[in-house]
């Protein structure tokens, strides 16, 4: 997610109708489609939030956001409840009544060049929220920058993600766009290989980008929700329709080393 960046971008939509490098998985009752290894695909890591949010897997984000004046993290916005990791947003009292939300990263576990990831991930409606999960360079620099799984906030309604490849000094973009319901519980990933993304939902691939511009360098799987800012049409700020809380809502997080 890139905010107030030139951005030149190649877009295309799709509907469907849908009714480690070390290993830190360390769980026994893994879910029915987690598979710890399937052909190129070995499973690294994988968190079910049963344990509560492990400190030294995730850091939860603080502060300002880059380039949205609009938004800020907190950590007390980052609570797991009955193994469900929630991102929060609402006006926080201790920040002057502001809407903050809150953001998770991988970085202190998880940090590969390729590699297979999947989050079980829902969404409440509310505008001017916006809701990622994507791929961040862990040594530093931007872009590039994968966004599997993304919905902006626009009308708040969730009924459409984009999964955007950011890359070169000028913020080029390759974005897809997919169509479902997403208040619903779905599992939303990315499959990434030497010169191609395929992104997935429940399994099944819905969209592919074969480009020189896909990253080769090592990367951290965050996920984050963030308010945007009032003169932003892309990442709008919440108005009086948004709920007073809106959380996005993540049941597991699995990712595989690609070892061919």
């Amino acid at each position: 997610m890139a905010i107030g960046v030139l951005a030149i971008c190649a877009v295309s939509a799709l509907a469907l109708a849908i009714p480690r490098a070390e290993d830190r998985s360390g769980a026994r009752g893994i879910p029915r489609g987690v598979v710890r290894a399937s052909g190129p695909w070995h499973l690294v890591f994988f968190d079910d939030f049963k344990a509560g949010l492990r400190s030294s897997w995730w850091g939860r984000y603080s502060g300002q956001p880059g380039g949205d004046p609009g938004g800020w993290w907190a950590p007390s916005h980052v609570v797991v409840r009955n193994g469900i990791l929630n991102l929060e947003t609402y006006r926080d009292s201790r920040f002057g009544g502001r809407w903050v939300s809150g953001g998770v990263s991988s970085a202190r576990a998880l940090r590969q060049t390729y590699g297979k990831y999947e989050v079980k991930l829902r969404m409440d409606r509310g505008r001017g929220v916006a809701v990622v999960a994507l791929l961040w360079p862990s040594e530093g620099g931007w872009p590039p920058e994968i966004d599997f799984a993304e919905n902006g906030g626009e009308q708040g309604l969730r009924r459409d993600i984009t999964a955007t490849l950011h890359y070169g000094a000028r913020n080029l973009q390759i974005q897809r766009t997919l169509w479902a319901d997403f208040t619903r519980w779905h599992v939303l990933g990315v499959r990434w290989t030497p010169g191609r993304l395929a992104y997935t939902i429940d399994g099944r691939v819905w969209a592919s980008v074969v480009s020189r511009a896909v990253p080769a360098e090592p990367m951290e799987l965050d996920i984050q929700t963030q308010t945007g800012t009032c003169d932003d049409p892309s990442a709008p700020c919440p108005n009086a329709t948004t709920p007073a809380r809106v959380n996005a809502q993540i049941g597991w997080v699995a990712a595989y080393a690609y070892r061919p």
